[in-house]
């Protein structure tokens, strides 16, 4: 079931006379604190596959696309084009339209590290000896980015059924 239907409708003036029925997205602010407080949640952890979408990954945790809004608030993610992981071909073809060529990002520093990991700058850089030093490429920091958003958290299979149950009691209101 797509989150939509789970939303109120309420009643849009269009114009003077003219009313029309639209989704109250407002509610989507219960949904997370729900979400976030309900007792007795548990999560499984999971790793995007390249090129799995929301829906795909709904599908084949939940056996059900529509719940695709689950993984998607469970995660907090609101902006699937920045929040979401980019399949490989995405990913390059991202850079390219960021930074010029991938090549430009494999030969271009993006940060430069000492030994404890803390960001310095290139004079910093360049004055300690190479086994104190290291630095990120823009390819590379691009890269762990993306990487990063291919681990989310799933609600355990056996909860989705009574979390579907009370998000609808909670978001129930006919429209006037």
């Amino acid at each position: 079931m797509s989150i939509f239907t789970l939303y109120p409708k309420i009643a849009y003036k269009v114009n003077e006379y003219d009313f029309l029925k639209a989704i109250d997205i407002t509610q989507s602010t219960k949904i997370k604190s729900f979400l976030r407080d309900y007792r007795g949640i548990s999560f499984n952890p999971y790793t995007i596959k390249n090129g799995e979408r929301p829906d795909n990954v709904a599908h084949k945790f939940y056996g059900d696309s529509n719940l695709d809004w689950v993984v998607l608030l469970t995660n907090e993610i609101y902006n699937i084009y920045d929040e979401w992981p980019k399949s490989n071909t995405d990913f390059e073809e991202y850079l390219i339209e960021k930074y010029g060529s991938i090549a430009t990002t494999l030969s271009t520093t993006q940060y430069y590290y000492n030994a404890s990991k803390d960001i310095i700058d290139a004079t910093t850089y360049n004055a300690l000896s190479i086994s104190k030093r290291s630095s990120e490429t823009i390819y590379e920091y691009e890269l762990r980015k993306n990487n990063n958003k291919s681990k989310i958290k799933l609600i355990r299979t056996d909860i989705i059924g009574a979390i579907q149950s009370e998000l609808k009691s909670l978001l129930y209101k006919p429209v006037r």
